[in-house]
């Protein structure tokens, strides 16, 4: 009887090579696709909290005075944090929230590009000499659904 004699194999072959780096490059692209959505969702969730702020400070102007302002600035929402009217992608400055044509009859804004347009939008409505009936703010979104978050004038 004849014995086949193995050689001993030392190292991994070039196939055993290239499977396992094909599975390191999929497991990895995976990582940074969930990632990517996370840190969107992020932001996403900080910008529904900055408007959300800012609709309490709005409100608390309404009681103290009334009516809503035709503008938006830091001194119309006392004590709120500047920060909260920077949006977190963008490099929108603090006192520079968009503030829509005031004359408008109605409050409806088209959707902005969250790309190219980052940043908070004030849409005042039912304005006379600077004060006005209501309002809406919104805030273009990456991930969530709808892509523009709104909130409303509660008087």
């Amino acid at each position: 009887m004849f014995r086949i004699l193995k050689k001993a194999q030392k190292g991994f072959t070039i196939i055993e090579l290239l499977i396992v780096i094909a599975i390191i490059a999929i497991l990895a692209t995976i990582v940074l696709v969930n990632v990517q959505n996370a840190t969107a969702k992020s932001r996403d969730t900080k910008r529904s909290t900055d408007v959300n702020a800012i609709q309490t400070k709005l409100e608390e102007f309404y009681n103290e005075n009334s009516y809503y302002p035709a503008t938006l600035t830091l001194t119309d929402l006392k004590g709120l944090d500047e920060g909260a009217l920077k949006d977190p992608k963008g490099s929108q400055a603090p006192e520079a929230i968009t503030v829509a044509d005031s004359t408008a009859a109605d409050s409806s804004m088209p959707q902005v590009d969250t790309a190219n347009d980052p940043g908070y939008r004030y849409v005042p409505f039912g304005c006379n000499a600077g004060q006005c009936a209501g309002y809406q703010m919104k805030a273009s979104m990456e991930k969530a659904n709808p892509s523009v978050y709104t909130k409303k004038s509660l008087n």
